[in-house]
């Protein structure tokens, strides 16, 4: 019966693992992406439309209250419009953006702002966190299996029974 219910378990377990190492993998690859954004993309100016999503949080400071939405586009350097969207955290006024993208020649759809690219300690973060998980999920575990030790009945002629001795000594 054990067995049945240990089989039933592993499904679940191997789920868990995917998705959390998929989660580790995809933070790697953001950081790593925005990095190589910074270093080996184009750049390029846009223009910058922004809305306010949803009503005011008041758990923020005045100045992170609202929430909006920044759509851009730009002009890549084959002459074609390309866009992009994030979203950043600003106060009653729509928040003050960057006035240049960073893209990809090769796969300009991969783009972003020029603060999100800007090597930060977040990106670190990013990575090292993707990598723990990574680690912790897909590591080895060493399973013990006990295995039975076959003495040779010879070792036992010299045993030493003092123990028990005392032991039945100090029951009477």
């Amino acid at each position: 019966m054990p067995v049945q219910m240990k089989n039933k378990c592993k499904p679940s377990k191997l789920f868990w693992r995917i998705v959390i190492s998929a989660v580790g993998a995809a933070l790697i690859l953001i950081a790593v992406s925005n990095l190589a954004l910074y270093f080996f993309g184009e750049t390029a100016s846009i223009s910058v439309t922004t809305r306010r999503i949803g009503g005011a949080n008041d758990q923020y400071e005045l100045n992170q209250r609202y929430e909006w939405s920044v759509d851009y586009t730009f002009m890549d350097k084959n002459g074609l419009q390309r866009s992009g969207h994030t979203t950043q955290r600003g106060s009653d006024l729509p928040p003050r953006t960057d006035s240049r993208a960073y893209y990809f020649s090769f796969a300009p759809f991969i783009n972003a702002l020029e603060s999100e690219t800007q090597p930060n300690i977040g990106q670190l973060l990013y990575i090292l966190i993707g990598i723990f998980l990574l680690l912790v999920m897909n590591r080895k575990r060493n399973k013990v299996r006990p295995v039975a030790i076959m003495r040779n009945t010879n070792d036992f002629k010299d045993y030493d029974d003092s123990v028990e001795e005392l032991f039945h000594r100090e029951e009477e």
